[in-house]
């Protein structure tokens, strides 16, 4: 396994205590369910709405900036709408819970369930929860309270048939069926060791859709580490293991298993922000957003190991979209094959079929575009960003405006900047850009003039009038 696999469309617990501590993760893998092992699926549900809508119980000078709140949500929306699907999938005919949150965030759900093939009722369907059911949930005298149900009608079938899978490979690990989910010193073939990270990626006991990525890792590490011992030089295998990184080990498992529910909807949503701005830097700020923790005010994971992640969902998603894609076609093609035994008959029959040929082949080199998009980036956005950002009739400005909105969001919300240092605002968002960017290049065209060196610290007014340097990174941004 190489150092650098990014070129090819793939990605990127119980684990030993040694691989966990080789790790290159610095974050801490928490699962919100562990002090609640009691709960039904459907108290989970409400449990981790409530995480996802409770800010306002915070004292107001805890809050987080709001644009990290955001991001942040992003995660507890995949968490809900994947548990709510969970339930549908394994034959509740509704679930549903009390959405204490505003029609603003009722939208981000919505986005988020859409890429997850869940379509949810518009907001003002919603009737509002009884007293009984508010005091239920200890949210008496909530307004904006609402009852969401979820039905089988608002599930794909895709979604349903992947939930059922998920469900039946943690309900095999739970009951001992199969100790190697769990244990990879049981791993005895490759077909196990691809069971074995697919549950992984899955375990229902860990909370947070990412931490499920990381103990994947961890485990994959372990098993590594366990076979090299056994090598005949063990020694020098075991430090080709320790320098693989966590973008090494995660591109490794894509190739092995398809992506998971949650990993699917997290391509799916980062593909698109990296499109509408024609640039990975959006996904990478809504992804590092997203990984922001309220309780430390600290990013849970470091820079380079938030890249890795989106690099690895965009291509994952992206890859296996194409693979189907490549079926569809295959199909399509034989059908086109069949109906020209008699062409002149079947006429309209082929050109149907060629048509659907045509918008298969379109829609793979999109997503051979996006993957190009991630894994070896144009610069050009960023060496020209100021002079586009400044010209409303550049064509490109669009994809600036964006792009500025993206980087401010990420690391300047909150911050009010004086008129007189907006020019020196736009030279960091630059800088910004360029940074993200080298982070998803190959280490030999990586650009040396985008460097944290070159930030420059913005003096901002505080509410008492006083001046303090303004943090040109999120606090904590990087775990210690």
């Amino acid at each position: 396994m190489g150092k650098d696999k990014t070129k090819a469309p793939k990605v990127e617990a119980p684990v030993v205590e040694p691989a966990a501590k080789k790790s290159e993760t610095t974050g801490t893998v928490v699962a919100d369910m562990s002090a609640k092992k009691g709960l039904t699926q459907s108290e989970k549900l409400q449990y981790v709405t409530e995480l996802r809508y409770r800010v306002s119980e915070l004292k107001e000078e805890e809050n987080p900036p709001v644009a990290l709140i955001a991001g942040y949500n992003m995660m507890r929306d995949v968490a809900i709408i994947d548990l709510a699907a969970g339930e549908i999938a394994c034959g509740t005919s509704a679930t549903g819970f009390i959405f204490s949150g505003n029609e603003i965030a009722y939208k981000a759900l919505t986005a988020a369930a859409a890429s997850l093939g869940v379509i949810l009722p518009e907001f003002k369907s919603l009737p509002s929860p009884s007293k009984k059911q508010l005091e239920d949930v200890g949210l008496v005298g909530v307004s904006t309270a609402k009852l969401l149900t979820i039905t089988d009608k608002n599930v794909s079938k895709e979604a349903k048939k992947q939930k059922k899978a998920e469900k039946k490979i943690n309900d095999e690990a739970a009951s001992g069926e199969k100790p190697y989910l769990k244990d990879h010193t049981k791993i005895e073939t490759d077909e196990q060791l691809k069971e074995a990270l697919g549950f992984q990626l899955v375990n229902s006991d860990i909370a947070h859709p990412v931490d499920r990525l990381v103990t994947a890792t961890q485990f994959y590490r372990a098993y590594l580490e366990a076979h090299a011992e056994k090598s005949d030089n063990p020694e020098a295998e075991l430090a080709k293991i320790h320098a693989f990184s966590l973008a090494d080990l995660l591109q490794d498992i894509s190739t092995m298993v398809p992506p998971t529910f949650t990993a699917s909807g997290f391509g799916k949503m980062l593909c698109v922000s990296a499109e509408t701005s024609n640039s990975v830097v959006s996904a990478f700020n809504m992804f590092k957003r997203a990984c922001y923790d309220k309780k430390t005010k600290k990013y849970r994971y470091s820079d380079e190991e938030i890249a890795a992640f989106v690099r690895v969902l965009i291509v994952w998603w992206a890859s296996s979209q194409i693979a189907n894609l490549s079926d569809s076609i295959k199909g399509w093609n034989d059908s086109i094959k069949t109906l020209s035994k008699d062409a002149k008959a079947n006429a309209k029959g082929i050109e149907s079929a060629k048509s659907k040929v045509e918008g298969c082949q379109n829609a793979i080199t999109h997503f051979q575009d996006m993957i190009a998009l991630t894994t070896d980036p144009s610069f050009d956005l960023a060496d020209n960003f100021i002079a586009i950002y400044k010209d409303k009739e550049n064509a490109n400005y669009r994809y600036a405006e964006k792009l500025y909105k993206s980087v401010m969001d990420t690391y300047y919300d909150g911050i009010d900047i004086p008129e007189l240092e907006f020019d020196t605002a736009l030279l960091n968002v630059q800088q910004r850009i360029g940074i993200v960017l080298n982070m998803f290049t190959s280490p030999l065209v990586k650009r040396d003039e985008y460097s944290e060196d070159n930030l420059i610290a913005l003096s901002t007014e505080t509410e008492a009038g006083e001046k303090k340097e303004g943090e040109t990174e999120g606090e904590g941004s990087k775990n210690s």
